[in-house]
């Protein structure tokens, strides 16, 4: 269709796909091919799929008002001041079509949100940068840049800045804690906080916003050691930067962060690292949204019509039925994803094997996409291009069975 904000049909001819299967069974073979009809996958000989797919323009720099992928350059969203803190909103519920929120939080030293919790809303927070004072269920813990904390909601918790570059990416679901930054503050053109300290009306938390603060109570006399696994279940904890449950596919690694059973399925958070590769293949998610952070590196993404890159600091918003990939074009590419709801975790554990190291490999193992593809039926998920073929040493003995 020439209109390309309306629904675009999409579909190959030209895969065939019991070869493009073939490619990805490297070293193993599955013991029987899927069932046709059980293949979400464009292109089966005699049986030429079309899907309908929403291709939406990609907005850039700007918040819409609608369900539509969206890139922010670092630093830009809707901005909130209050006290000498600055909150950067980069997406909300009118986004996600969910009681959500992304949160970007910077302050002076010193500067902070006292004890609080919330009684429905699930929150994460990931440290960019800086070092920051966490009280989490009556322990204290030194935050640095790459730990992660799991907030479940009834959990006490409060924040301060150590220094003057402190910076806290905070994601929150299925309550409207997040409301709390824009009924304490105003909203704000300077892209920095502002060093002078205002007072804050804390009362203005009322019973509409899902923050309650607590009276102070005493400080923990140290600090808690910050965990290199994460336990199972809806509690509250903090993993050290560069642990969590890694895994291994093709040469980029994965480490999960918080899993299902950290929200009852409803959202996961994981790490990508690898050097420069190839795409991953055009894909699309009918319920699945997927909130992509560049940390470091350069990102070539796909997203709705166009493609566009994402370097540090950069956020890119992917909702359901939205054509997307990846590629890192820069050595040492890390980013950090948000995906809601959480069901689709197994896809990650379906194409990873489990990894003990803490960097990619430089020799990586072989990429198990065949057993994605023998799963597709209970994946969320329909690859809209034939994934890449496989490394030249197996090219050969694919096309020989």
């Amino acid at each position: 269709m020439a209109n390309k904000s309306a629904l675009q049909l999409r579909f190959l001819s030209d895969i065939n796909f019991e070869i493009a299967l073939r490619y990805a069974k490297v070293p193993d073979r599955p013991a029987a091919l899927p069932r046709p009809g059980a293949i979400k996958f464009l292109g089966l000989p005699r049986r030429i799929r079309k899907l309908e797919t929403r291709v939406h323009p990609v907005y850039t720099n700007e918040l819409p008002q609608q369900q539509a992928p969206y890139k922010l350059d670092a630093g830009e969203g809707a901005r909130y001041v209050f006290g000498n803190q600055l909150a950067t909103n980069i997406a909300a519920p009118s986004q996600l079509k969910q009681d959500a929120g992304g949160w970007l939080l910077t302050g002076a030293k010193g500067a902070g949100f006292p004890l609080h919790r919330h009684a429905r809303t699930h929150e994460a927070l990931f440290v960019i940068a800086g070092a920051v004072n966490l009280g989490l269920a009556g322990e204290s813990f030194l935050l640095t840049p790459g730990d992660y904390v799991n907030i479940p909601p009834g959990t006490q918790h409060s924040y301060e800045f150590l220094d003057h570059h402190g910076k806290l990416l905070s994601w929150t679901f299925g309550g409207n804690a997040a409301d709390a930054y824009g009924a304490l503050g105003t909203r704000y053109a300077g892209t920095i906080y502002s060093e002078e300290s205002e007072w804050i009306d804390w009362s203005r938390l009322d019973d509409c916003v899902d923050t309650e603060v607590l009276a102070a109570s005493a400080a923990a006399p140290t600090y808690s050691p910050k965990l290199t696994s994460a336990p199972r279940g809806m509690l509250a904890f903090v993993l050290a930067s560069g642990e969590g449950e890694r895994m291994i596919a093709g040469d980029q690694l994965y480490t999960i962060l918080g899993n299902q059973t950290h929200s009852s399925g409803v959202f996961i958070s994981l790490l990508t690292e690898g050097p420069i590769g190839p795409a991953i293949p055009k894909h699309q998610h009918e319920k699945v949204t997927e909130l992509f952070h560049c940390l470091n590196g350069r990102m070539k993404m796909f997203a709705g019509d166009r493609y566009v890159t994402l370097e540090p600091g950069d956020f890119l918003h992917v909702p359901p039925r939205t054509p997307h990939s990846f590629q890192l074009t820069k050595h040492d590419t890390r980013f950090l994803g948000f995906i809601t709801p959480g069901h689709f975790e197994p896809f990650f554990r379906y194409l990873c094997e489990p990894f003990k190291g803490h960097r990619y490999p430089l020799i990586p193992p072989a990429f198990r996409f065949d057993r994605v593809i023998q799963h597709l039926a209970e994946l969320d998920l329909t690859l809209l291009e034939r994934p890449a073929g496989p490394p030249p040493q197996f090219a050969a003995a694919a096309t020989k069975d």
